[in-house]
């Protein structure tokens, strides 16, 4: 099945592109509704061809419901797809050989984060141990939002929403999340008192 999907067009003028997303993240993020949220705070975020393939045409196939949601969302222009270049194709590689408890998607997505010089949203345990041994800048999902509070593209009760759904949604240590909550009520209330 062919994809006529549109993706946001990125030009060296217009906008840098901040953000590449993992395939579980992008499906996790879709299952509990914060794709929206994602881009309010991210603007395009970078989708690599095999991310795409994996959680939307695969998704598709399967009749999973996020991979129309996710599709939708790349119909909004909420994505750029990237295509690896030969280099990055090369350290993938080099990336599978070193650690191969990670999948191919995993290493291109990997590559061409540390490549591009892009923030990864990634959650798999092991391809976020790569990502720090090879100095590749990540965040997860569960802390997204709590930038959106920072960058103030999130109010905190939409903040709050969100870190709960996801905190749901991964079975997040429930310490950790009252930590996230918690921080983001003190912001909330610091903005509050300085207006």
């Amino acid at each position: 099945m062919a994809s006529h999907a549109t993706f946001c067009s990125i030009s060296l003028g217009e906008m840098r592109l901040r953000l590449l997303i993992d395939s579980s993240s992008l499906i996790v993020l879709a299952r509990v509704k914060a794709l929206s949220a994602l881009h309010s705070v991210y603007g395009c975020v970078g989708l690599i061809q095999s991310v795409y393939e994996e959680v939307v045409l695969q998704g598709q196939e399967k009749g999973f419901a996020d991979a129309t949601v996710v599709a939708q969302a790349v119909e909004e222009g909420w994505f750029s797809k990237l295509t690896l270049t030969d280099e990055e194709q090369r350290v993938a590689t080099t990336l599978l050989k070193k650690t191969s408890s990670i999948s191919r998607t995993d290493a291109e997505t990997l590559a061409c984060a540390r490549s591009r010089r892009l923030t990864l949203l990634i959650e798999d345990r092991r391809a976020r141990n790569v990502a720090r041994v090879e100095d590749i800048a990540y965040i997860t999902i569960q802390v997204f939002p709590l930038y959106g509070v920072l960058e103030k593209t999130l109010t905190a009760a939409q903040c709050d929403a969100l870190l709960t759904q996801i905190g749901h949604a991964m079975n997040t240590d429930l310490a950790v999340l009252e930590a996230l909550r918690a921080a983001v009520r003190e912001i909330d209330r610091s903005r509050r008192k300085e207006s």
